[in-house]
């Protein structure tokens, strides 16, 4: 039901008037109760094989259900709607290829209310891992704890499923010994045992940690208490065996409980190793104990080799670490992984290497990554440990541990937490990219580790038969030829276990795209190098759009060659000449969903598959609202709605719904907005205390895009007049005549031994016609030094400055840009901020003279509105200026009008600014 308000608003839309006055409603109908949506798994974790009917079960009171499926690369694979009382409660799709879907659901009452909810589902090549004696892919199971934040034994086939040799778990000592010299393990952990052994997953137990019992810390620290844990830790071995068992002792003991009296030390470790390691192994010689489960934090690498220097090497058959490395990519682990070798190889050890913890949190903390990011991070991971002669990894961790997505900790799994609203158990991204992996690497010895390119990786195994498995990403996306004899067959499989076979072409080459997701090569390969032959690319997609792009195909023999692009579900035939380069078309289909897509293309060559290419973008919403707060010509508050349509297809506003502190109501109800047209709409308020707003754009057929944001006091603005000035070094007359805003700042300026208005000083003066915003300033320098270039003139004399549209702090999004007349004579403007749009920005036009004789140096400076991103029409803007101050050994500090580009990164320090339509020569 739209909200309504009190009293009248002007409308202005596509330069028409609307008036409308729009009254409360004598009586106010119930609103509507939005249906239940429950997803309720038919399969543990919707974990489907192919072959099998895939069946997403979910319960709801809703009259019809519609849905839409989507795989890894964002393309929709299926959609429809139909009765809820008809499905029953299961929603049957005919889906049989290798992947991770994303199901979105819609549950529509009879009223027409709707609720949205969808779940996750993967779909697994068969494969019998029961005899496999691969024990390399391990994963952080947590079976040993209780509660809603950790899986239930339901996990453990899951895991199976996947490949997953090895479960990390813990059978806790203060659990197992509750009275003083009887030690018996809870059934929960002989239960868990149990389930891992019938799944033919091998158990790593990690013996810890303190007992109350016993002492008050966690860690042990004297011979008694040592010899109290080493009982337990025999016991452990009596209890669960050496056959598919490793042992782990304690964890991370160089991180934990640094208060105690153990105080985390390698000496106390090693204290401990000694008493534990000859106890076991006199009763159980063929145990495998590993250790010290390092926390490669702190200063890890003196802790490391003062566990080795005592000795502590002596004592554990592999070395177990937790290169941790979140968010950054996992290429930065192995420089640890190499450090923690070389101390072992100055102390005469070879043991073998496992990474027992490593993980990428997904959700929206700032350290997050996403859910295709963690993917791959942990499965480029994976062959990376692998290829440095890492013999185990155990991911952290297999489920998440909670639905806070601010909350790090609990977003680490490769499987969604029992209590997901997206269905119990269901998978992530990572855990059908786990799965790929196993099925592709298992049994099979590594060959080796290569790189080519610039960033790329080649981790390759020997499949036997002359066949090898080439598992290859490179950071830096771009095409590789894969060098196969003539004729023979190159299986490509994604990460997510999409297959495609290629033929290697008469010179004995397959092509295919490398980026940050590993792909796999099987077949006689004997290399693999960059390669320009082939080029894929996609013109930004607008959802309801067909996307569109081009195949390029340069041919450097001396023969022509007749090619054909499968691509979208079409075939474009081509010929390119001998020496030449030509190009096709392809299309995708239109689809009605958002988000990042991958685009694939097969290309045939003289009938043979011999290329399959991908390509990355992102498709956006056809319709986008925005607000912003803009002045009037009377200078009044208003906010102003925009909204624009990107597509190639006019749609019919149903409302446009607006609500901002006690006010709300509707606009623009029955526009019609044009194909790429836009149209806009102004509320008028008074902002006198801070507040927000937020808007709805309801569209038929369509559903509805939304928009909120901050509306804060402007306060009493800063006037930019309307003025053109001659952007010639000399501050034009009409300027000068200008109020000057000073750029000494109030208090002491942060500049080092700062001399007065001398030493550094400047008057600065705003103006702006419909294409600038200019900015004029007279500085006052008595030493001039710029050596820098570039993006380094911040740290050199220059201007500098910060702009966001509407009032201070309302906006996030801060353009920072710079001028300054460098050393080496040019004058270099540049763009700080977007990061993504950092450079020399745009049309920007900089004139700065120095004039040696008066120590005064005059910039004039034009920034054009649509770099900077802002609209002159809506006559409010948020700046800071800075002149920054280096008198030839190096920077001193600034001088600054507004704060927040020099003191931090701040827009809600800026200065309100107005741009006064009335022309600067009118007032004189």
């Amino acid at each position: 039901m739209r909200r309504r308000p009190q009293g009248a608003i002007s409308v202005i839309g596509a330069g028409l008037l609307l008036a409308a006055v729009l009254q409360l409603p004598a009586t106010t109908p119930a609103a509507a109760v939005a249906p239940a949506l429950t997803i309720v798994p038919t399969a543990v974790g919707n974990a489907f094989t192919v072959g099998q009917q895939v069946k997403l079960g979910f319960s709801t009171d809703a009259a019809t259900v519609g849905w839409t499926v989507r795989d890894a690369t964002g393309t929709e694979v299926a959609k429809g709607s139909a009765a809820a009382g008809s499905l029953n409660g299961q929603l049957p799709l005919s889906i049989s290829t290798p992947g991770w879907y994303q199901a979105d659901l819609v549950a529509t009452a009879a009223d027409g209310s709707v609720t949205n909810g969808g779940t996750d589902f993967s779909v697994l090549t068969p494969y019998d891992f029961s005899t496999s004696t691969d024990t390399r892919i391990g994963v952080a199971s947590a079976l040993g704890f209780s509660g809603t934040a950790f899986p239930g034994l339901e996990a453990v086939p899951l895991m199976a499923k996947a490949g997953i040799s090895t479960a990390r778990d813990e059978a806790f000592w203060a659990s197992a010994e509750t009275t003083p010299g009887v030690i018996q393990f809870p059934q929960k952990v002989k239960d868990y045992k149990a389930a891992l052994d019938a799944n033919n997953v091998d158990f790593l137990n990690i013996l810890d940690y303190g007992n109350p019992i016993y002492y008050p810390d966690e860690a042990p620290s004297t011979d008694d208490q040592r010899a109290a844990f080493t009982r337990y830790a025999v016991a452990a071995v009596d209890q669960f065996g050496t056959a598919h068992t490793t042992y782990e002792l304690w964890n991370e003991w160089n991180w934990r409980d640094l208060d105690g009296a153990a105080g985390g030390t390698a000496d106390s470790y090693v204290a401990l190793l000694k008493t534990v390691s000859p106890a076991i192994r006199a009763k159980h010689p063929d145990v495998k104990l590993t250790g010290p489960s390092l926390a490669v934090i702190s200063d890890w690498q003196a802790w490391f080799t003062r566990f080795a220097d005592l000795g502590g090497l002596d004592y554990v058959d592999a070395v177990t670490i937790h290169p941790y490395v979140q968010p950054n990519d996992p290429e930065t682990s192995v420089a640890l992984v190499n450090t923690i070798r070389s101390i072992m190889t100055a102390h005469g050890s070879s043991k073998p290497i496992y990474i027992t913890e490593q993980g990428w949190a997904t959700g929206t903390s700032s350290q997050a990554v996403s859910e295709p990011v963690q993917a791959r991070d942990l499965v480029r991971g994976e062959l990376l440990a692998f290829g440095n002669g890492v013999a185990r990894y155990s991911s952290y961790n297999f489920m998440d541990s909670g639905n806070d997505p601010a909350n790090m900790e609990h977003r680490f799994g490769m499987v969604r937490h029992k209590l997901d609203p997206r269905g119990a158990l269901v998978p992530k991204p990572s855990y059908v990219a786990t799965a790929v992996l196993a099925r592709q690497i298992d049994q099979l010895p590594l060959i080796g580790q290569t790189r080519f390119g610039t960033n790329g990786y080649d981790v390759a195994f020997n499949a036997g038969s002359g066949q090898s498995v080439h598992a290859i990403w490179s950071t830096t996306p771009g095409l590789v030829s894969v060098a196969a004899p003539a004729g023979s067959a190159v299986r490509v499989t994604d990460l997510y276990g999409v297959v495609n076979t290629l033929t290697a072409d008469p010179g004995g080459h397959v092509w295919v795209t490398t980026g940050p997701d590993p792909v796999y090569l099987r077949g006689a390969i004997s290399g693999v190098a960059p390669s320009t032959r082939f080029a894929l690319s996609v013109s930004p997609e607008i959802a309801g759009d067909p996307a569109t792009g081009s195949l390029a195909f340069t041919n450097p023999d001396t023969t022509g060659h007749t090619f054909s692009v499968a691509a979208g579900g079409t075939t474009t035939n081509g010929t390119v000449g001998a020496g030449a380069t030509t190009s096709v078309p392809v299309s995708f289909p239109a689809q009605s969903s958002t988000g990042p897509r991958t685009y694939r293309a097969r290309v045939t060559v003289d009938d043979r598959v011999v290329g399959l290419f991908t390509t990355s973008g992102t498709a956006t919403a056809p319709l986008t609202v925005t607000g912003s707060h803009v002045l009037n010509g009377s200078g009044q508050d208003v906010l102003r709605l925009r909204v624009a349509n990107a597509s190639s297809r006019s749609y019919t506003i149903a409302g446009l719904d607006w609500a901002s502190g006690s006010g709300s109501g509707s606009l623009l109800g029955g526009t019609t907005l044009a194909a790429r047209g836009s149209t806009s709409a102004d509320v008028p308020l008074t902002v006198t205390a801070a507040t927000t707003w937020s808007a709805s754009l309801r569209v038929s057929g369509t559903g509805s895009f939304r928009a909120s944001g901050k509306l804060n006091p402007v306060g009493t603005p800063t006037a930019a007049m309307r003025y053109t000035p001659v952007l010639d070094g000399v501050v034009d007359s009409g300027v000068s005549q200008l109020p000057a805003l000073s750029l000494t700042g109030t208090g002491t300026p942060p500049v080092t031994g700062w001399g007065g208005p001398s030493d550094l000083s400047g008057s600065l003066w705003l103006t702006h016609d419909d294409q600038n915003l200019y900015l004029t300033a007279e500085v006052t320098d008595n030493v001039f030094s710029q050596p820098s270039r570039n993006g380094s003139i911040w740290s050199g004399d220059g201007l500098q400055f910060g702009m966001t549209a509407g009032a201070p702090g309302e906006a996030t999004r801060t353009q920072e840009i710079g001028a300054a007349l460098t050393d080496a004579g040019p004058v270099d403007t540049w763009r700080w901020s977007p990061v993504e749009l950092a450079g020399v920005p745009p049309g920007v036009q900089a004139k700065v003279v120095r004039n040696a004789a008066a120590s005064t140096t005059t910039y004039e400076i034009a920034v054009p509105w649509t770099t900077l991103g802002l609209a002159a029409s809506d006559r409010l803007l948020s700046a800071t200026v800075v002149i920054n101050e280096n008198d030839g050994t190096g920077r001193r500090g600034w001088l600054t009008w507004g704060t927040g580009v020099a003191e931090a990164k701040n827009p809600s320090g800026f200065n309100a600014i107005r741009l006064d339509p009335v022309s600067a020569r009118s007032v004189r």
